[in-house]
């Protein structure tokens, strides 16, 4: 009964193509699942997703905003370059006007403070050095005296097994095994005294090595902005020489291109479409953190779907490269909708394993990719299709 009803099915379709003059009366009929070129669209900055404006489904533009991310610290990083580029300006203009009492006056009092700093910081460095080598000397003192608890600590305990054999034997008293071992206690409290001892003064020796690093990298430090300020005073005095000049005018181009690049980043907050199309999934919701370059969102082009079917072998002879054909879906049962051949494989293959029966899976065919020409506000990604071919003269 089904095999009637599926010859009835066919013959009727043929018949109703026949009208366009395009396809023939006998022709196979391929299968295959309607596709769309996908892509994603990514967070280019990571934050906050402070909205989701497009919906699953909708069709949107180029440019159209689909969501949006927290603004504020981006909105900062701008006002931060816009000030070092106004600082960049004021300096540029400043060199060009030339030097004035005032800068000199200015340059003097740094180079005076630089001078101060560096004093400040090699009489923290004596400090430190003095402050090690009394911690140095006060751990020689403690171990030496750790190492005589220590040893009176062993005597003391050799001493308590001797009188404790003593007092077995019955040579001594009770009174004398106590103090003994009172004498033992006594040695093992004065050990761990100057033991902690011992632990307190590499504390403060170590304390002591590292207040003479710093002072030492603060001595460091201020040279350099010794150095910094001499020269910014020996070139207020000599005036602003043409390479002066265009540092001065690196550093402003410099400062822009940093201004350019935050508002670049500022407008990245705004996740828009690249291309005219279809949201098919959305992956973000309000309030989650978007990390950069994760995917917020999957878009497919509307007007550029395709079709892949397998063609048997022995019927390759029947299609070629930009050849028209029919293709059907089921929600359309009385309508073909043409689509052109884009590519042919190169390269034979078994017919993949989604096909139903054994017998077709065994078979080497060549996959032929259609583009769907006319139809795309009715035909959807995922839609089974038929594709038919031509007959006869049309397939060449």
């Amino acid at each position: 009964m089904k095999r009637i009803l599926r010859t009835v099915w066919i013959g009727s379709l043929a018949l109703a193509l026949s009208g366009c003059g395009l396809f023939g009366e006998k022709q196979p009929s391929l299968s295959g699942t309607i596709e769309a070129d996908e892509w994603p669209v990514v967070a280019e900055v990571g934050g906050t997703v402070t909205r989701v404006i497009a919906e699953e489904g909708s069709t949107v533009k180029k440019g159209e905003v689909l969501a949006e991310i927290d603004q504020r610290s981006y909105q900062i990083s701008v006002a931060e370059a816009k000030a070092a580029l106004e600082q960049a300006k004021a300096k540029l203009e400043e060199a060009k006007a030339g030097s004035r009492d005032q800068t000199i006056q200015k340059g003097v009092a740094a180079v005076q403070q630089a001078n101060a700093n560096i004093r400040l910081a090699q009489a923290r460095s004596s400090q430190a050095e003095a402050g090690i080598a009394r911690a140095r000397q006060q751990l020689a003192q403690v171990e030496a005296q750790r190492e005589g608890a220590e040893e009176t600590l062993h005597f003391q305990q050799k001493r308590l097994q001797e009188v404790t054999a003593l007092y077995e034997k019955g040579a001594i008293s009770q009174k004398d095994l106590d103090m003994q071992k009172e004498a033992v206690n006594q040695a093992t409290t004065q050990l761990n005294q100057w033991t902690a001892q011992v632990a307190q003064v590499k504390a403060a020796y170590s304390s002591a090595e590292e207040e003479a690093a710093a002072a030492a990298a603060q001595i460091g430090t201020a040279k350099a902005q010794e150095q910094g300020a001499q020269a910014e005073l020996d070139l207020a005095r000599e005036g602003s020489t043409v390479y002066t000049i265009r540092a001065l005018l690196a550093a402003q181009e410099q400062a822009q291109a940093r201004l350019d690049q935050a508002m670049l980043q500022l407008d990245k907050t705004r996740v828009v479409a690249a291309e005219d199309g279809v949201l098919l999934r959305s992956s973000v919701e309000q309030g989650e953190v978007a990390k950069t370059g994760a995917t917020l969102f999957t878009m497919m082009k509307a007007d550029q779907l395709k079709l892949v079917v397998y063609i048997p072998e022995a019927q390759l002879n029947r299609v070629q490269k930009g050849q028209e054909v029919g293709i059907q879906v089921d929600a359309y049962p009385n309508e073909t909708f043409k689509g052109t051949i884009s590519r042919i494989s190169e390269k034979a293959e078994f017919t993949p394993k989604n096909v139903q029966t054994q017998d077709e899976r065994t078979k080497l065919v060549f996959a032929v990719t259609i583009d769907v020409a006319k139809g795309q506000e009715k035909i959807k990604p995922g839609m089974p299709a038929d594709v038919l071919l031509p007959e006869g003269e049309n397939a060449q």
